[in-house]
């Protein structure tokens, strides 16, 4: 029987983030999943950004948050030889004279001085802006498919990989050990994403799942090096490629691409743009969020062999380092969660739940 320190359910972007970071601290881990290379986190734009443009505030934690993700993302390039992160400036298009004023005035606020630029001019001829635009710094993009494929082939090669629905009959939990076929480990880490719900063991905890659906197009004339954001967002990818996304369905939970959406998609994407496109493709995925847009970490009320590690929500990209350096931190010192990102703050649900393993 193989013996590892950990087992990890599920290789998107928690699952391949925190699988590194325990590598990095000493651990030996096998990651399980069925696809890897179609999980919902390969449908993710990648695009993080510091700021939030409903309330033009700073996203939770925006300043550790980014910079610990981008020198954890730059170590992981240099160990696998490839590049799948780049910083980029985000191009707020705006609607509205009232857009720029409140603009004007949030960017003079101490917190937002390194983030928010002052009002120009049109940036872009293919872009409409009669009110003109404005840019944020320290935003960026990880290319989330590489980096997932990276992330698999580097478990393959040592032998960390397993390629097949988690079946949880085949999971035996004693005191000292918890055992999946023929693998051992001290404890085992579910890092599944929307299939949490599915999960016995947290199918209690309050996820508010979100489905999304981007397309990718091709536009010759749209010539953007920025990300552009006006009811949409446009991301460069190469060769007068995009992808312009997202939609939010909370009733309709599956991965099925619609019509519905392309049309959301594309009517918000003809009030931004002057250069004629057209569609490539159109995916979506479902998003793992929590009523309170907080991860959840932590572990089992009573199973205390068994984690979680999920909730990264729109923001996975730049979320999951940091979370993942926490986690382990947690792990090995037994230090308490913070109150914000710990699974104890919702034991009331649990108490309340005839969850199996309660």
């Amino acid at each position: 029987m193989n013996s590892v320190d950990f087992i990890i359910v599920g290789q998107g972007i928690a699952g391949s983030v925190l699988s590194l970071m325990l590598q990095k601290v000493g651990y030996k881990v096998v990651v399980i999943d069925d696809a890897p290379t179609s999980s919902a986190s390969l449908i993710a734009a990648g695009i993080y950004n510091p700021i939030v443009f409903k309330r033009l505030v700073k996203s939770w934690r925006a300043d550790e948050l980014i910079s610990f993700a981008e020198d954890f993302y730059n170590e992981i390039e240099k160990l696998f030889g490839s590049n799948f992160l780049e910083k980029k400036s985000i191009v707020k298009v705006f609607a509205e004279q009232q857009e720029v004023d409140f603009w004007e005035k949030k960017v003079l606020e101490k917190e937002l001085i390194n983030y928010l630029n002052t009002p120009s001019s049109q940036l872009y001829q293919s872009l409409v802006s009669p009110f003109g635009t404005a840019s944020v710094n320290k935003g960026g993009v990880l290319n989330v498919a590489k980096f997932i494929h990276c992330t698999c082939e580097h478990l393959k090669k040592l032998e960390a990989f397993l390629q097949e629905q988690f079946d949880f009959d085949a999971l035996f939990i004693s005191e000292q050990k918890v055992s999946y076929k023929t693998i051992s480990a001290k404890k085992i880490i579910f890092c599944e994403g929307h299939k949490v719900t599915q999960n016995p063991f947290f199918n209690w905890l309050p996820f508010k799942l979100a489905k999304g659906e981007l397309l990718t197009i091709k536009a010759s004339g749209l010539n953007l090096t920025d990300i552009v954001n006006k009811g949409v967002f446009i991301l460069p990818i190469s060769n007068d490629i995009y992808k312009v996304g997202a939609t939010y369905e909370w009733d309709d939970l599956n991965e099925i691409s619609t019509e519905m959406a392309r049309l959301e998609l594309t009517k918000k994407l003809d009030k931004v743009i002057t250069a004629p496109y057209e569609i490539i493709s159109q995916n979506a995925g479902i998003r793992p969020a929590v009523i309170d847009r907080r991860p959840i970490l932590g572990f089992h009320p009573i199973e205390n062999k068994v984690a979680i590690f999920n909730g990264m929500g729109t923001k996975g990209i730049m979320i999951a380092p940091l979370m993942a350096h926490v986690f382990s931190t947690f792990i090995q010192d037994g230090k308490a969660l913070d109150k914000e990102i710990s699974i104890d703050r919702f034991l009331k649900f649990f108490k309340k739940s005839p969850a199996k393993y309660k």
